[in-house]
């Protein structure tokens, strides 16, 4: 292990006011139901149903995962691919690096103290994945599969009165063994990172939702694409919207994606329409219209 004295990768930074910048998230860990995302306390444990399988709970526990930690986590696999791809996961950076990719040139005490937060959080916390495995008639089985994200963190911290202390230092990360085959075998989402940077909510939630599914767009038209899906009790708990009336989860799902076509320019249509007897959401995009690329192998 690098000890987190040593120097920091050197590698282009992430500008959250760059409109081209990418940055990438693990597929499975972009699709989960656990992300807490929105104003209110995020909860140190929780458990959601999987829409992607039959009988299939995850849950996270220890440590929340709320949108600071889903960007840091999006920001240290951005950083694996960029500096080459390491066999055992380690990235190494300097706070002011991490600090201005997340704040651009904003940040301060308080942010850096969000960003320690959440990778405090990100080593913490472990995931539990239960599938109820029927084999025969008689038996079944409750299989539990629990991992972690982060192997290791080290952190290096200055420390002094000012506000701008807490922004001096390195940190050392090893991402976790399995997701880093994850991510060499490619299972991966791209998300521009401007973007995550400025939503937040539900709307970032619907954004990382979109960008997971962006395979799933089909051609409507010579230059048009489209992707729809119903939105059901199962969606709903997917995206955390929790509202008891249908319209209300509806209403909140349409302001969601009213705030993305704001900052988002690739969509040229994000909406709720009715669709047989239940609704439907609906985004259109221009073909090819600055489709995130993947990382490159090499």
């Amino acid at each position: 292990m690098v000890e987190p004295e040593s120097v920091a990768d050197e590698v282009e930074l992430l500008d959250p006011d760059d409109p081209n910048a990418v940055g990438y998230l693990e597929r499975s860990l972009a699709g989960s139901p656990l992300w807490q995302m929105g104003p209110r306390a995020s909860e140190d444990a929780i458990q959601r149903r999987d829409p992607r399988l039959l009988d299939f709970l995850a849950s996270a526990r220890d440590a929340p995962l709320g949108e600071m930690e889903f960007d840091v986590l999006a920001w240290m696999i951005t950083r694996w691919f960029r500096v080459g791809r390491p066999a055992d996961g380690r990235i190494a950076a300097s706070f002011g690096d991490l600090g201005r990719s997340m704040f651009g040139l904003k940040g301060g005490g308080r942010q850096y103290a969000l960003i320690r937060r959440a990778l405090d959080n990100l080593y913490s916390v472990s995931i539990d994945l239960v599938v109820i495995e029927g084999v025969d008639e008689e038996q079944v089985f409750r299989r539990k599969t629990r991992r972690r994200i982060i192997h290791s963190l080290d952190i290096r911290e200055g420390l002094g009165d000012g506000e701008g202390d807490s922004g001096v230092g390195s940190i050392c990360v090893s991402l976790a063994p399995w997701l880093v085959d994850q991510l060499d075998t490619r299972t991966v989402t791209a998300l521009s990172w401007g973007v995550m940077r400025k939503l937040t909510g539900l709307s970032k939630r619907l954004a990382v939702y979109l960008a997971a599914h962006t395979d799933d767009f089909s051609p409507i038209t010579r230059h048009t694409e489209r992707f729809t899906v119903e939105l059901d009790d199962r969606l709903y708990e997917e995206l955390g919207v929790t509202a008891s009336r249908a319209r209300q989860r509806r209403a909140s799902v349409t302001r969601a994606l009213d705030r993305i076509l704001i900052h988002d320019a690739r969509y040229s249509v994000l909406c709720v329409e009715p669709a047989d007897a239940s609704h439907v959401l609906r985004a259109e995009r221009r073909q090819g219209a600055d489709v995130l690329a993947l990382p490159t192998v090499g």
